[in-house]
This record gives structure tokens, C-alpha cells and sequence, in this order.
């Protein structure tokens, strides 16, 4: 019984996901770099010790850099009460061997699997706990962060770019294609066809974008 609960719960993330990714990432407005770049934030975001205010802190540098603010909520969320101990343990490692300082104990990190129950009082539960590391945590989860940034950027840009060249020929989705689509659910239907083809010709000249990173 639980083995089947945790399938379907799995089987509706990964649509849920798909759809995500789909709607959002592919055939969104934004250009092919404001949705790496907040992808690249998003992926910053979730490695910086910033306990319950780390979708803020997303919004806030995505709209600071021009970037997509959508994209980085839902990886910001890789830090989550069940993955926190194991992604800030090996930040703070990263940060202690740079700066040569003691280890602390292991069970400090066991306790700090266990908060209190309610939101505030999680929230301060890990600030004051966070706060007995912080030069070393933060450290390494800037530097893993920064690390890990880069990449997703550069996937992020070209896995779009790829699939926007080889699906209209252009970086923008088309307006009338996006339209359509939204309206169809994502299903490629005979409505979708007909907004295509009116808006095929007007949209043809910008088949020669560039599929290179801005500089």
C-alpha cells in the first residue's frame, strides 16, 4: 500500500513537472536567456543557508537581473526539510576545509533533523542553529552554489534554444502558437494547426536567429 502511494504521488510530480516544464520553460514569452538565467538563479538560491526566505530572496534577484522569476521557485525547493542536513553538511565541509576551522559534532547535525513542530518556530530553529556555522556554511554553499549555477545556465539555455529552433525555426515562440497552445492545454489539435498557419507567414523572417549565449 505504501510502496503504490509513493508511486502515484512520484507519477504525479513527474507530470506535474512535465507540464511545468512544457508551459513554463518551452514555450514561454521570455527569450531563451531570461529563463536560464533564472534557472541559474533558482539553482543559487537553493544552496544559500536563507531557511524560509529562499523563494524571496529568488523573486528579488530575478527581477534584480532581468531574469525569469517563474522558473526558479520550484528549484529553490531542492531544500527542502528532507534534503537540508545532507546539502548544508557537504556545503559546510566545502566552507571548513577552505578556511581549515573544527568540525562540529555529529550529532549537531542530527538535531537538526529534528525542529520543532509549526512554521515559525521551524524558521528559528534553523536561523539560531545555522547561525553557530555560518562563516563556513556560507562559504560553501556560495562556492557550491556558483558551481552548480553555471551549468544549469548553459543547459538550460541551449536545451531551449534546441528545441525552439527545431520546433518554429525562432527563439521567440510564435504569438499565435502560444495562444493556441495554452488554449488546447498543450494537446496539438486542429485549432492549434489552424493559429499556426496564420501566423506562419508574418513570423518567417526570424528564422535566422542566432542560437549563441549573450556575452
Amino acid at each position: 500500500m505504501y510502496r503504490r502511494h509513493v508511486r502515484a504521488r512520484f507519477r504525479i510530480y513527474l507530470r506535474n513537472a512535465r507540464a511545468f516544464i512544457y508551459q513554463r520553460v518551452l514555450h514561454a514569452d521570455d527569450p531563451p536567456h531570461e529563463l536560464a538565467l533564472g534557472g541559474a538563479i533558482g539553482m543559487f538560491v537553493a544552496f544559500t543557508p536563507t531557511v524560509g526566505f529562499q523563494m524571496v530572496e529568488n523573486v528579488f534577484l530575478a527581477w534584480l537581473l532581468r531574469a525569469n522569476k517563474a522558473i526558479g521557485v520550484p528549484i529553490v525547493w531542492i531544500t527542502n526539510p528532507a534534503t537540508m542536513v545532507p546539502i548544508y553538511y557537504c556545503c559546510y565541509v566545502v566552507g571548513r576545509t577552505m578556511l581549515g576551522s573544527k568540525a562540529v559534532h555529529h550529532r549537531w547535525w542530527q538535531e537538526l533533523s529534528h525542529p520543532p513542530a509549526g512554521w515559525w518556530a521551524g524558521i528559528s530553529f534553523y536561523w539560531s542553529r545555522l547561525m553557530e556555522i555560518a562563516v563556513p556554511l556560507w562559504l560553501g554553499c556560495v562556492v557550491v552554489g556558483i558551481l552548480l549555477a553555471y551549468p544549469t545556465y548553459y543547459l538550460l539555455y541551449y536545451g531551449i534554444c534546441t528545441y525552439r529552433m527545431r520546433r518554429w525555426g525562432q527563439l521567440i515562440p510564435p504569438v499565435g502558437r502560444r495562444h493556441a497552445h495554452e488554449r488546447a492545454g498543450g494537446s496539438s489539435g486542429s485549432s492549434q494547426a489552424g493559429a499556426l498557419e496564420s501566423t506562419g507567414a508574418e513570423l518567417s523572417a526570424q528564422t535566422d536567429a542566432r542560437v549563441r549565449p549573450p556575452v
